[in-house]
């Protein structure tokens, strides 16, 4: 509501959104862009008897219909994708490949006939690989090419999606590709450029924000970006991981990127340098002007640090992924109300978790989603949520060996049936934990104003029942231990 913007003008959807999320690459892969390059180069992390699965993954491309269609049968009523600028320009800039197009526009019938409300993000890490070879987004004049693919999607499809997301994560690009060097382009302890890239990154958000606007049919469009909320916490006083974590978490961006958006002013800093430094200052957001309509957020955890570097449980009976992260719904609270600060819708773009063995993800899905009924029933305006993710997939630079999937999907198998995608003749199986999400999505309302009323009746009930059914006997507790730069580098922990 700053700046006087007036949100009579924009169409956000009229229900409660109970969504599943994925990544296209991560569940298609491509020929030409800069993960798949990246893959190749670091011998597909170390999985390269899986090399052919690393084409294709899970062959959504090809696949999608029966895709969308399971995401029906867990109840889902919206379905958040990411478009692949790779795909859409492989040869260069100007470059239009028209079966991506088409196969875009039969991604959305798909979803308009199962019914599902699409929510779509412009980039989700993926960048052709000639982008990459300009030098990306750590050089500014580049920001006009991604500026101008931006407009040639909405102008495509403008007219048939509501909710639009320009970035996803744009923190973690910048810290696991320029800090940690284990995300494309690989680039390690680059911890000025890494800032450069982060404000390059919402500069572009600002330039796409103000160019979809001015397009037919921008002023209504619903336009926001997707951020991590993500804070580092030492499990003990030890000195150096406390400041171990409050690097991290800096580095990380929650509050860098929720500051630059409340004043227009981009500041980074680093362990080697005494003075946080000025890279930014947007004028028209220190005006007031709005250049996000709605806020994602996706988070996965509050990671805690141990005084040998490695990540785990806070205390015996915590819960913990296979990722390390702890279970922490609470901290998805906070996120929430972090978030509001901007006073713009919130949607929860992802949560979800690493565990292949399905040992906590029933816990995980009721205690976060009773934890977000007691956000709406405190008065956050929050309007859907969505689960990280459909099926196993390419996890990054973990590959394979991470399943945040509701279905498992086995490499193994795709290995050793060639023409099958990966997917058994009976079908892919549904991990018993993902009933859970289910249940939510066929019991929760759909429209807005039943779901906080269904909230200030249910946040307690749904809390013990959450405890009831899942008990609070924690998994085993796992750590890893690294070096202090890739402890928490080491995977960014979340899915998307």
């Amino acid at each position: 509501k700053r700046g006087g913007t007036d949100r009579a003008l924009q169409h956000f959807p009229e229900h409660f959104l109970k969504g599943i999320a994925l990544s296209v690459w991560q569940n298609s892969s491509d020929t030409s862009s800069n993960w798949t390059e990246f893959a190749q180069r670091k011998n597909y992390f170390g999985q390269g008897a899986y090399k052919d699965a690393f084409l294709k993954a899970n062959d959504f491309w090809t696949e999608y219909e029966n895709d969308i269609k399971l995401m029906k049968d867990l109840g889902a009523t919206s379905f958040r994708f990411s478009f692949e600028w790779a795909r859409f320009a492989p040869e260069g800039p100007g470059s239009v490949d028209p079966s991506a197009v088409a196969k875009f526009h039969q991604i959305l019938d798909c979803c308009e006939a199962n019914g599902l409300e699409p929510c779509a993000t412009l980039f989700h890490f993926t960048l052709p690989q000639w982008f990459e070879a300009l030098g990306g987004f750590a050089v500014e004049e580049n920001l006009p090419l991604f500026v101008d693919y931006c407009t040639l999607v909405f102008q495509h499809y403008g007219h048939r999606i509501r909710l639009w997301a320009t970035m996803n994560e744009p923190t973690c690009f910048a810290f696991v590709g320029y800090i940690c060097g284990i995300w494309a382009p690989g680039k390690f302890l680059r911890l000025t450029e890494a800032g450069t890239v982060l404000c390059n990154l919402l500069k572009a958000h600002c330039a796409v924000y103000r160019a979809l606007k001015k397009l037919p049919g921008g002023s209504g469009a619903c336009i926001g970006l997707v951020h991590q909320h993500i804070m580092f916490e030492p499990r003990d006083n030890w000195w150096h991981i406390r400041a171990m974590c409050k690097w991290m978490t800096f580095w990380f961006g929650t509050n860098v990127v929720l500051d630059f958006f409340k004043t227009g002013t981009f500041t980074w800093a680093s362990p080697f340098s005494s003075l946080a430094k000025t890279l930014h200052v947007d004028d028209g957001i220190k005006a007031g002007e709005l250049v996000v309509d709605w806020w994602g957020v996706n988070y996965y955890s509050r990671p805690v640090v141990h005084w040998n570097f490695a990540m785990g449980a806070s205390s015996a009976n915590e819960r913990v992924t296979d990722t390390n992260f702890r279970l922490h719904p609470q901290g998805l609270y906070d996120s929430i109300k972090d978030a509001s600060a901007l006073g713009v819708p919130i949607y929860i773009t992802e949560t979800g978790l690493a565990d292949a063995k399905d040992q906590h993800r029933e816990h995980f899905i009721r205690s976060h989603y009773s934890m977000l009924l007691k956000a709406i029933h405190d008065g956050f305006d929050v309007r859907g949520v969505f689960f990280w993710t459909l099926m196993d997939n390419i996890e990054w630079h973990e590959g394979f060996r991470v399943k945040f999937g509701l279905y498992r999907w086995d490499p193994e198998y795709a290995a050793h049936h060639a023409g099958s995608n990966g997917r058994p003749p009976h079908g892919l199986e549904l991990r018993k934990g993902a009933l859970a999400l289910k249940e939510v999505h066929t019991t929760w309302p759909d429209d807005l104003q039943s779901i906080r009323s269904y909230a200030a009746a249910h946040h307690h009930q749904d809390s013990n029942a959450a405890a009831a059914k899942c008990g609070n006997t924690p998994g085993v507790k796992q750590q890893l231990s690294l070096t202090a730069v890739a402890v928490v580098g080491g995977s960014d922990g979340g899915g998307g």
